[in-house]
């Protein structure tokens, strides 16, 4: 009977440490809340102190943005996150951001581009571009090399890294666009601690529209 009530007493135990592991491995929905709102105000430049939360559960492949898997194993898996959004009064989404669950680490945030506002030099720069026409002229690649800048400026500031290798991931997507005042660029950015981003911003404003996280060694 002793034997039968230590076994007992063992597997109790061993079953509320199993479930407060659960707990712990969640960080539950008013810490995602409070760091998606961090994330959004740090990534995006803004000011937003009030967002909905949801939590969700994701299929990933190693290949997606927020897999965060760097084997070799191709079988998609599931994960826990936290779906975040700020709405504006008309209930359009204005920032969204992808919070694990378990970690806190954001996965993919994004601004909506009604967001941005351009100056009256902005204007004037990008309706120079569209009178330029379909020809790619200087002002097309003046256009491209500041967005490339901004992007590698960007990454140093925000994503600790000195000297980031930026991928251009559509080569000449800019030309067949030529008609187009404004136009988003997207990058892969590769840090030297072996993470890679995918960033999208927008020109003229030089504002982030999306950002990634493609993988996570670590």
């Amino acid at each position: 009977m002793k034997r039968k009530l230590l076994l007992l007493t063992a597997i109790v135990l061993v079953f509320s440490l199993f479930l407060t592991a659960g707990k712990q491995a969640d960080i539950g929905e008013a810490k995602a809340k409070a760091l998606a709102l961090t994330y959004i105000n740090t990534l995006f430049g803004v000011h937003e102190t009030e967002a909905t939360v949801e939590r969700v559960q994701l299929l990933c492949y190693p290949y997606q943005a927020g897999a965060f898997k760097t084997d070799d194993d191709d079988a998609p898996y599931s994960r826990w996150a936290y779906h975040v959004q700020v709405l504006s009064a008309s209930s359009m989404v204005k920032y969204e951001i992808y919070i694990v669950a378990s970690t806190g680490d954001w996965m993919e945030a994004y601004q909506n581009e009604m967001n941005i506002f351009l100056s009256d030099e902005q204007k004037e720069r990008a309706n120079s571009l569209y009178q330029e026409g379909v020809t790619w002229g200087k002002k097309h690649q003046n256009a491209a090399e500041e967005v490339y800048q901004a992007c590698y400026d960007w990454s140093v500031l925000n994503l600790d890294e000195s000297s980031p290798i930026l991928l251009d991931t559509d080569p000449g997507l800019q030309s067949r666009g030529a008609l187009r005042r404004t136009f988003a660029t997207k990058y892969y950015v590769v840090t030297h601690d072996g993470r890679v981003y995918a960033l999208t911003m927008h020109w003229p404003s030089l504002k982030v529209i999306n950002l990634s996280m493609i993988n996570d060694p670590t």
